[in-house]
């Protein structure tokens, strides 16, 4: 089998005789975009030999308006497509499809609804905080942010159509939200994970592979269980649930993860700390529906040769 066929097969629960790898990491400020963003892609991909590639998305969902006020929420109108910064995600994924082998899955990253939110009313790098705007506006009227959010939902929606008619395999979305310290789960259940629903459900109708993944600490695992996506992955080393939870959690979805992603053997043992680390997760996961990676993206400066030694060990097994 090729490597399309062998991540189908295991999304199936085939038993395809190795276990695949899936392993990320965000690149240098200078190769966020463009073809330098490409070059780097195709080079990690090299480096590595990597089993699927997800293309990074450094380009932030942007309003039509400002929003400083809760009331600025009801006013926001969706933008035609041409106007979303998007167009150029779309140009890189289509270059990388263009350049790479035929048979490499390649997943695109969408960020999650919330997420989206904050990044077109607030700088990047302070979401964490449970007090950022949308975070805040949402715990005081949920009624009144709703209406942006259902921009955001059909906006990302529309991008995953574009991302299917530019060849990607599948869709990584990034959903943000279920910690534990942001919302109560009444809340969150009731007006994000919802819309984070939406977008994977139609995710689905396009035939593509979807792959959930649940970002940040201490995440409410179980509220993400209506959500049906082929692939989860969350941070098993950062919250208490783990890969055996998952399997509770999740049904037949495909579990994505067993490494931490900023210490531990990935990013500082040696190579036989790395495949002692393996025959560990594995025996926690077992082989079917498993795919290796790690809580979240790699550390931008991770040795590469650490992800390798992890896929060619994953094919031995």
């Amino acid at each position: 089998m090729d490597k399309k066929e062998l991540l189908k097969a295991t999304l199936a629960g085939e038993d395809t005789g190795r276990l695949l790898g899936g392993f990320w990491h965000h690149f240098p400020t200078a190769s966020h975009h463009g073809e330098a963003s490409v070059r780097a892609h195709l080079d990690f991909f090299q480096a590595v030999d990597a089993d699927m590639l997800k293309v990074m998305n450094e380009h932030m969902f942007r309003f039509d308006r400002p929003v400083v006020d809760i009331a600025n929420w009801a006013t926001v109108k969706k933008l035609p497509f041409s106007r979303t910064p998007y167009g150029a995600h779309l140009e890189e994924v289509r270059a990388v499809r263009k350049r790479l082998p035929r048979d490499v899955p390649i997943l695109a990253t969408v960020h999650g609804v919330l997420v989206s939110a904050y990044h077109a009313t607030e700088k990047p790098g302070s979401f964490s905080n449970p007090d950022n705007l949308v975070s805040r506006h949402l715990r005081q009227d949920p009624e009144a942010v709703a209406p942006a959010l259902e921009v955001v939902t059909d906006t990302l929606i529309e991008l995953c159509e574009h991302l299917a008619q530019e060849g990607v395999d599948g869709i990584y979305y990034a959903a943000q939200g279920g910690e534990e310290y942001r919302f109560s789960p009444e809340l969150f259940s009731s007006h994000v994970a919802p819309y984070d629903k939406r977008v994977i459900d139609a995710v689905n109708g396009l035939g593509l592979m979807s792959f959930l993944h649940i970002c940040k600490a201490k995440v409410m695992l179980p509220l993400y269980g209506r959500i049906k996506a082929d692939v989860v992955n969350w941070a098993v080393h950062d919250c208490r649930y783990k890969l055996a939870d998952g399997r509770k959690i999740f049904g037949d979805a495909t579990l994505l993860g067993g490494f931490d992603d900023r210490s531990g053997v990935l990013v500082e043992g040696t190579r036989e700390e790395i495949e002692r680390e393996i025959d560990a997760i594995v025996a926690e996961a077992g082989k079917r529906r498993f795919i290796l990676g790690a809580d979240c993206t790699l550390p931008d400066d991770v040795e590469l040769w650490r992800i390798r030694a992890v896929l060619e060990y994953a094919r031995r097994i």
